[in-house]
C-alpha cells in the first residue's frame, strides 16, 4: 500500500512505521455519545459531496457546502505554505480540506466532529478498545507535527480512512503506547484520503 501521502498531513514519521506493521503492539467536537443527525457523510468513496473528482476549488467547494462557511487559508510547513479550505458551521470547524502537490485536486479531509456522520460507524470520542474490540488493531504510527502525542491508525478494513486517537501517556511522542494504555484514548479526528484513479 502506498503510504507517502500521510507526509502531506503533517505525520511523515509514520510512513515507514505503518509500513515496518508496528500498529498492534480547535472547536470542541460534539460528544459521541449525544444523537444527532449528521449533516453529511464519510465513508471510502468520499466526505459528504466530495471525492477523488473533487477539484481543489474554493468556488466548487463552496458551491457544494452553499449552507455552511467555507474560508480559504494559508497553512505554514518546515517553511513552505499551501492553501488549506474549511467548512464550518458558524464557528464550529467540520472539515479541514488539503490540496495535493499541484493545489488541483483533493489530496485529504481531516474531520473534526460528529456532525459528519461516519459509515463506518465510530465516532469521534469513541474509545480504541470499541473501536478495534478484541485486539484486532490495525496499522498504527505515533503522530508527528500537530498530531504530535497522538496515536494515527487506519480505521478497521479501509484503506483510505485513518483515525486520530488522543489521551494519556507519561512515555515519549515518538513512541506508540501499549494497547493497555491506549485502550481507553478516544478518538480524535478521522482523515480521509483520495486514492489514486485506476488507469485505463
Amino acid at each position: 500500500m502506498d503510504v507517502r501521502w500521510l507526509s502531506k498531513i503533517g505525520i511523515s514519521l509514520i510512513v515507514g512505521l505503518l509500513l515496518s506493521g508496528c500498529g498492534n503492539d480547535a472547536e470542541e467536537s460534539t460528544s459521541a455519545n449525544t444523537a444527532v443527525e449528521p449533516l453529511f457523510m464519510l465513508s471510502p468513496d468520499g466526505v459528504g459531496p466530495l471525492n477523488a473528482r473533487t477539484p481543489f476549488n474554493f468556488v466548487r467547494i463552496g458551491d457544494a457546502f452553499q449552507d455552511f462557511n467555507v474560508a480559504e487559508e494559508t497553512h505554514y510547513r518546515e517553511g513552505g505554505q499551501y492553501p488549506v479550505i474549511t467548512v464550518k458551521q458558524q464557528t464550529n470547524l467540520l472539515l479541514s480540506i488539503n490540496p495535493d502537490y499541484q493545489n488541483q485536486g483533493i489530496f485529504s479531509i481531516i474531520v473534526h466532529d460528529n456532525l459528519v456522520g461516519n459509515k463506518l460507524g465510530h465516532a469521534i470520542g469513541a474509545s480504541f478498545k470499541d473501536v478495534y474490540s478484541g485486539g484486532n488493531t490495525e496499522r498504527c504510527a505515533p503522530g508527528s507535527e500537530e498530531w504530535s502525542g497522538k496515536v494515527v491508525c487506519f480505521a478497521p478494513d479501509t484503506q483510505n480512512i485513518l483515525y486520530i486517537f488522543a489521551g494519556n501517556w507519561e512515555g515519549p511522542d515518538d513512541q506508540i503506547p501499549p494497547l493497555k494504555v491506549m485502550a481507553d484514548w478516544e478518538l480524535d479526528s478521522m482523515v480521509w484520503k483520495a486514492m489514486p484513479r485506476k488507469k485505463g
